[in-house]
């Protein structure tokens, strides 16, 4: 009798086991259709994949690898349902197609968040003609281009989604760091200051980061600070020194990068570092008696050779 009841709870132990298993096994995923339709703050990601008609990758079999801004991503990039009806399918596609990662296994797999942990912002291509974005970690939060995913690694049948917070713009549609600078409307002191200290030219090239002091930051220093005109009066040396400071050559950093005890070496020379705190949001110089902010409209502003920020205040280097 007891031997008759060790194998019926046997039996059952394996016939409960082999249930559960079956019943796991019959779990299926969506796909990225079925998915978005079930997200209503994702409706705008979804009419722009509809408008860039493609359909094949949101049902194809993948895997892809999907950025999807929510929809006050898209408002505060002036994307609205009204502008994406305007826009015409290549536009659609060419937006949508940066906000698909692209795999770097054979064969391919979905990009998940643990290939995003890097003491830097690493480059990965990006369905867009293999136009790069760059993937980042800062503390438990990962990003992509500075843009910050909310909800990562929703598996999909043919993928996985990752939701961020931006809109992450094409670098191409930006243009060069000196585009970007002339074109925020906000950095004219600033960009006389580069020409003064022949610094300019090389952004049109290369790859760099730039702190921007806004205009209004410029001016608060005085004069000859606070004009275009008398800015060509300072001392090249001086010029060259302040501009040096808010400048990286050869490094795409964004907001995730800059970490509390980061002390990244400026173009000005070795030694000439600036200081982080605050959780990366405030930044110094040697002569900084207060900490300076980030500021003004660009922040991991991504262009075709380098990323720039505005700065509320001036990096003060010292001599």
């Amino acid at each position: 009798m007891k031997l008759f009841k060790i194998v019926f709870f046997v039996c059952a132990a394996v016939f409960l086991s082999s249930s559960c298993k079956k019943e796991e096994a019959t779990v299926t995923l969506p796909d990225l259709d079925a998915y978005l339709k079930t997200q209503s703050n994702l409706s705008t990601f979804n009419a722009a994949i509809e408008k860039a008609n493609l359909s094949d990758f949101k049902s194809g079999p993948g895997p892809f690898s999907w950025l999807a801004p929510t929809n006050d991503a898209f408002t505060a990039a002036g994307i609205t349902a009204d502008s994406l009806n305007r826009m015409t399918q290549g536009a659609a596609s060419y937006l949508v197609m940066y906000h698909i990662l692209s795999s770097t296994t054979n064969p391919p797999t979905a990009v998940l968040t643990n290939e995003m942990i890097a003491q830097f912002s690493v480059s990965r291509s990006t369905q867009l003609g293999g136009t790069l974005a760059f993937m980042g970690q800062k503390g438990n939060d990962f990003f992509v281009n500075g843009a910050k995913i909310t909800s990562g690694d929703n598996k999909l049948s043919n993928g996985v989604v990752h939701v961020i917070n931006r809109v992450n713009t094409p670098p191409q549609l930006r243009g060069t760091v000196q585009t970007i600078l002339q074109g925020s409307g906000q950095h004219n002191l600033f960009i006389a200051l580069l020409n003064r200290a022949s610094q300019w030219a090389q952004l049109s090239s290369g790859s760099f980061t730039v702190l921007a002091p806004t205009d209004a930051a410029i001016t608060a220093l005085g004069a000859p600070f606070n004009a275009t005109t008398t800015i060509n009066t300072i001392p090249v040396t001086d010029a060259t020194r302040i501009v040096r400071f808010h400048m990286f050559s050869g490094a795409r950093l964004f907001n995730n990068d800059f970490k509390d005890g980061f002390t990244p070496a400026t173009m000005q020379g070795p030694g000439r570092s600036i200081r982080v705190s605050s959780n990366g949001a405030a930044l110094a110089g040697p002569l900084n008696s207060t900490p300076v902010q980030f500021g003004g409209t660009l922040r991991d502003v991504l262009g075709t050779n380098g990323v720039v920020h505005s700065l509320s205040g001036v990096l003060l280097p010292g001599n």
